[in-house]
């Protein structure tokens, strides 16, 4: 079993509206709904994919009813923690006459102290049967950027996988607690090692130094697929993998399909490089659709053949 957290969730509206402008009337010509935050939208590729995954988190209010029946809906399984505050919603406005989008993301509710203990029994309880938990996204009010790092070591007792895709505080903490996978997209990592990256060279040289923080693994995600310093046979090896990029319907939540579809490909026992290819084939195919999260997996079989994978030379280690 799979778990993925999503301790900010959110309902998702995509609006398809083009020639967007600031302060005009608009129609849109496509939309959808649909519950998200990052930890969802990796469920709901997984899902597709055919895994077994469950979504946990918080939940509150009527939007948070609505979270809860749309994933019952969609035949995600869950479990959230209710609390007293109102989950967010978040709007996206697409212009498909100039690829450009705008997001418009609530800060989401104040979670008590309380409700955060009730989430870390539910989660340890649910862990008992899981072989990895993926943790994902922001974290709502209330909450210490410390709770990723927590959760983390409290799994590993379980002798449970854990991967993390987040930013700031949250992110800077969890690597300290040795996490299996981080996967932060570019700006995310240099946030992380604390400078900015110039070309594949310096990309190559920041995922070494993303392990050395203290994840077992280190994916960094980028536009045209990722570069990845993972462990192949008990030795560190990096993978620079990716394809030719393609016009984007919707890019956001590419970086979702992506870390789902390396957990699919790794639940099943694929190779590093394997799990690497088929992450970046569902990332492709999910800038295709309008809402996050939704990919057609014979799609995604048939971008394979397309992507380019090149075993790269470590550089040596920073010190």
């Amino acid at each position: 079993m799979i778990i993925t957290v999503t301790l900010n969730a959110a309902i998702d509206k995509s609006l398809s509206v083009p020639n967007f402008r600031l302060g005009r009337r608009h129609r849109t010509v496509d939309q959808t709904t649909m519950p998200g935050g990052k930890g969802v939208n990796v469920a709901r590729t997984l899902k597709t994919l055919g895994q077994p995954v469950i979504a946990t988190g918080f939940a509150g209010g009527a939007t948070g009813t609505r979270i809860v029946e749309h994933l019952t809906e969609e035949s995600i399984l869950n479990d959230f923690v209710r609390i007293r505050e109102e989950s967010r919603t978040n709007t996206a406005v697409l212009d498909p006459t100039n690829g450009q989008q705008t997001e418009i993301n609530e800060r989401g509710p104040a979670v008590t102290p309380k409700e955060v203990e009730l989430f870390r029994d539910k989660l340890l309880y649910l862990a008992r049967g899981a072989d990895v938990v993926v943790f994902a996204g922001s974290l709502p009010r209330g909450v210490e950027p410390e709770i990723y790092a927590s959760l983390i070591r409290d799994l590993h007792k379980l002798d449970v996988q854990t991967m993390i895709d987040a930013d700031g505080e949250p992110m800077r903490h969890a690597v300290r607690a040795e996490p299996h996978v981080i996967s932060p997209n570019v700006l995310e990592a240099e946030e992380l090692v604390g400078h900015e990256f110039n070309d594949d060279e310096d990309r190559a040289i920041a995922v070494r130094e993303l392990v050395q923080l203290g994840p077992r693994e280190a994916i960094m995600t980028l536009p045209d697929g990722c570069i990845a310093c993972v462990q192949e046979e008990g030795q560190p090896a990096l993978y620079r993998v990716w394809i030719e990029e393609r016009e984007a319907v919707a890019p956001v939540g590419s970086g979702d399909a992506f870390l789902a579809g390396f957990v699919a490909a790794r639940y099943i026992g694929s190779s590093p490089a394997e799990c690497l290819t088929f992450g970046v084939a569902c990332g492709a195919e999910s800038t295709q659709r309008l809402g996050a999260g939704l990919i057609e997996p014979r799609e995604v079989d048939r971008l394979l053949n397309q992507i380019e994978v090149e075993r790269v030379e470590l550089p040596a280690e920073v010190p």
